[in-house]
């Protein structure tokens, strides 16, 4: 059986024109309510490949999270959406992942991203 959750991303430019703002929506597309469980305090993960398939950017590197189970109930049609920013991307193009965080879940959306060289 498959969970009955539906992920997509949206990778957006920020002001600074430097930046880049990527939120993880999760939606329950299903018939029943869905209970999250989380391992600790972190809920998506974010990662940015280049052309090469080597990693260039991970949101979770040098952060803590707490040690904290959690977990969050979607009811049938119900989204929840996670945020990440990633500051200065270096130029070029790159494949970018958000996924859920959950140890009983798999939700997952992956966009390419172009990011402009600057004059």
């Amino acid at each position: 059986m498959s969970d009955p959750l539906d992920a997509t991303l949206t990778v957006t430019p920020l002001a600074d024109g430097v930046s880049l703002t990527l939120i993880l929506t999760v939606e329950n597309v299903g018939q029943d309510s869905f209970d999250l469980s989380f391992p600790d305090g972190q809920r998506a993960e974010f990662v940015a490949v280049d052309e090469e398939e080597s990693e260039v950017w991970r949101w979770s590197n040098g952060r803590a999270f707490s040690m904290a189970l959690g977990s969050e109930t979607l009811v049938p049609g119900e989204s929840v959406g996670y945020e990440a920013e990633w500051s200065s991307p270096p130029p070029g193009e790159y494949e970018v992942t958000g996924s859920l965080a959950a140890s009983n879940a798999d939700a997952s959306a992956t966009m390419t991203v172009v990011v402009p060289k600057t004059e």
